[in-house]
């Protein structure tokens, strides 16, 4: 089985999995939207901004490394204006999480003239992302593994996979034929358990031009094999496996 390289593979890797509602640790004035995230929540950071201030055009700038979380606010200079009633807020989009445990680092803006954050607002706060997925029916998947794949073996060639929120999932192959012509197939998959898939059709489709975009003439459906994908692996060794037959020969990733 080949190994299968994805965008998230490395946030993946250092996260456990956990149910656990617990209090997270912000310091006051700063909030988590929703309070208590989830693996299905897109989690954003309320922080209270100085009234009076605005931005100077550089947005904040968040990086991760394995469970660690920084962002790097962006610089302000002072205005003069009115009264600020409720007071100004900056909200900071921390994006979908895995399920498990998390560190959050503030950094305040950088300083133009020496590239370097002028202090921190708050440092190495601790923060739960409890796992949705537990409160689905079985068999609810793992992980969503929405990303692009690929083999670093194979240049050119890789997997699209996007994946809903009740675990719907789309997947588009794009690979070559013998004679080095690029082909583009789909399929999608029912999940059969936490980690693996049913073998399902794998189409490709075709149309004739046309005169205008898109054109008018239908598109034709052709099945010309099956695909499953198996992820039992993914996490302990960053591996996946996408299996396929096309005109009764094996392939896959």
């Amino acid at each position: 089985m080949n190994k299968l390289i994805s965008l998230v593979a490395a946030t993946l890797l250092f996260m456990s999995i956990t149910n656990s509602v617990v209090a997270q640790t912000l310091p006051a004035g700063a909030v988590f939207v929703p309070a208590i995230p989830s693996s299905a929540d897109n989690l954003k950071l309320s922080l209270p901004i100085v009234c009076g201030s605005v931005y100077k055009g550089n947005a904040y700038v968040l990086f991760m490394i394995q469970n660690k979380i920084t962002v790097v606010r962006g610089e302000r200079v002072p205005v003069i204006q009115g009264g600020c009633p409720g007071g100004p807020r900056e909200e900071i989009d921390l994006g979908k999480l895995p399920p498990g445990e998390y560190t959050l680092t503030v950094a305040n803006a950088a300083l133009p003239s020496e590239g370097t954050t002028s202090g921190f607002l708050f440092s190495n706060a601790p923060f739960t992302v409890t796992n949705a997925r537990f409160a689905k029916q079985k068999p609810w998947v793992n992980l969503d593994y929405s990303g692009l794949w690929w083999d670093p073996t194979d240049s050119g060639s890789g997997l699209f996979i996007w994946q809903d929120a009740i675990d719907n999932t789309f997947a588009a192959w794009f690979t070559y034929s013998a004679d080095g012509t690029p082909f583009w197939y789909v399929f999608q998959p029912k999940w059969e358990t936490a980690t693996s898939t049913f073998t399902t059709d794998l189409i490709q489709t075709s149309r004739t031009p046309g005169s205008t975009i898109p054109p008018p003439n239908p598109t034709t459906n052709n099945t010309v094999g099956t695909a499953s994908l198996d992820f039992t692996n993914f996490g302990i060794a960053e591996e996946g496996k996408f299996t396929i037959m096309v005109k009764g020969k094996r392939r896959g990733l």
